[in-house]
């Protein structure tokens, strides 16, 4: 009896221990299976080259800011924040020049591992089989889930590997590492005449007025069509960055400008450009020229000065020589296709003549990288569609600048109604300014028409008489802003950006 009792006893006692240890083995695998393992999800983007710290629609470079009132009326003339490397609102492109920074080392691409969980991470970036480079093993926090690498353009594997516990999991994802290279040439209507960055202070308070400009020399402005379409690239996709380099200036011509000197302290465009770019290819080359060229500031002089426009003799500038306008401007007309042949040959060439006979290195253009001249828009038309008549300037002179500078398809010749009702027919051999830039498609390039269309082509006129509905400025020198005269308002250089994107995101889709 003792001894069944004390065997009973230890039976029940071998139970107990084993269903302890069974209940102990079964909380720890519990407790194993529930502590989850590291997960990897991994991502990537270009950061911005060209930058816009407050998201104001402008690019922001490293240029300087002046020391007060940045947007007012009368900005300060001391300039403070250049060279720090940080985008602050309203600083002025670098050198005027550029959105941001270029470097032979490549541009930042930023890597993102916050999605994954675990202890720590890094990332294995190669080249084909070739590892490129291996970051070192961080903490996986939200404050250093991301890191900045400097980055060639090329294709790449990234691989994220995150580990916690001694187990380690992976993702692979590929990326291309692009970076688009706009370089903007040309005129006025490329530099963004008439709209520095504080122009809305202009508009809104009127004058004293000091145009705060990304470069004074050239009166060069981050609002101009080409740079607002630079930014609308670097917002339309995470995975390419843009950085704009930006030589045009107001006044420009073909040789005193793009292949030649325009001043004293502003030099070539073509030499500016390549000693900025440094070897490196444009990806978009923006081009606005001509305008100058055929007498734009002639032609707006004689028909404020002159019934009777084109059949006037010239006050000034490069018509002076001819009898009537519109002889002088067929002349200059006519020199355009030898003048847009010689910017070819310095536009992904080694090398470039410049107006004076000098060769210099050319501006080197990528593999698939396109040149795309801007028509110029139409200036002419009340909001009606009708002809402006504007302060001395009769319909009849504004209707013959449109057909016979503007329009790029004109009659040959042209019926000019005069004051006293009688027609004369003008010869148009030459063609148009926007017809001959058309015609550039002949050199490889491809031009931006809707840069015109947009303006011209419609029922609906956006010219100096439109009012409300205008894209250009009047005569503005009343209103202590002289510069802004008959050049694009906030409102048109808007519309010429929307058309260069419109043409640029076609061209260098990938």
């Amino acid at each position: 009896m003792t001894r069944m009792t004390t065997s009973r006893l230890r039976t029940a006692s071998a139970i107990c221990v084993l269903a302890i240890m069974a209940t102990s083995l079964g909380a720890l695998t519990t407790s194993a299976s529930a502590a989850p393992g590291p997960s990897a999800r991994g991502a990537w983007t270009m950061v911005p080259q060209s930058k816009d710290a407050n998201g104001d629609g402008v690019i922001d470079g490293d240029g300087g800011v002046p020391s007060s009132g940045a947007l007012s009326r009368q900005p300060s003339r001391t300039y403070v924040g250049a060279g720090n490397h940080i985008a602050q609102p309203n600083e002025r492109l670098i050198g005027g020049s550029l959105s941001w920074y270029l470097s032979k080392k490549g541009f930042p691409v930023r890597l993102d591992a916050c999605p994954s969980t675990g202890d720590e991470y890094r990332w294995i970036v190669k080249q084909g089989r070739k590892t490129v480079t291996t970051t070192a093993w961080r903490p996986l926090t939200k404050k250093k889930c991301r890191v900045i690498l400097t980055l060639p353009e090329n294709r790449y594997t990234l691989r994220l590997e995150v580990r916690s516990g001694g187990r380690t999991a992976r993702d692979t994802i590929t990326a291309k590492v692009r970076n688009l290279l706009v370089l903007s040439l040309g005129d006025s209507y490329a530099s963004g005449e008439g709209n520095p960055r504080n122009v809305e202070a202009w508009l809104r308070e009127g004058f004293p007025f000091a145009p705060y400009w990304d470069a004074d020399g050239c009166n060069r402005s981050a609002r101009s069509g080409p740079a607002l379409a630079a930014l609308a690239l670097e917002n339309a996709s995470a995975k390419s960055s843009v950085t704009l380099v930006d030589v045009s200036c107001s006044g420009a011509t073909v040789d005193r400008g793009i292949l030649g000197p325009q001043s004293r302290t502003v030099g070539a465009q073509v030499e500016q450009a390549t000693q900025i770019l440094d070897g490196r290819a444009a990806d978009l080359v923006l081009l606005s020229i001509g305008g100058n060229d055929v007498g734009f500031v002639s032609i707006l002089q004689s028909c404020a000065l002159s019934q009777n426009c084109p059949l006037s003799t010239p006050p000034s500038g490069p018509l002076r020589s001819s009898a009537t306008v519109q002889q002088g401007v067929q002349a200059q007309t006519a020199e355009l296709p030898g003048d847009y042949a010689r910017i070819a040959a310095c536009l992904g060439s080694d090398t470039c003549t410049l107006a004076d006979g000098r060769t210099v290195p050319g501006i080197a253009v990528s593999e698939g990288g396109r040149v795309m001249p801007t028509l110029y828009p139409d200036i002419t038309r009340a909001a009606n569609g009708q002809s402006c008549r504007y302060l001395t300037i009769t319909p009849q002179d504004f209707m013959w600048a449109r057909d016979t500078v503007l329009l790029p398809t004109p009659a040959n010749p042209y019926p000019y109604t005069t004051t006293s009702g009688s027609t004369v027919n003008l010869p148009m051999g030459a063609g148009s300014l926007n017809q001959q830039i058309a015609a550039t498609s002949s050199l490889g390039w491809s031009p931006i028409i809707g840069t015109w269309s947009a303006s011209g082509a419609g029922p609906a006129g956006h010219g100096v008489c439109a009012g409300s509905a205008a894209w250009v400025f009047g005569i503005t020198a009343l209103a202590g802003f002289s510069e802004a005269s008959f050049h694009p308002n906030p409102a048109g250089q808007t519309v010429l950006a929307e058309q260069i994107l419109a043409a640029a995101a076609g061209a260098l889709r990938p």
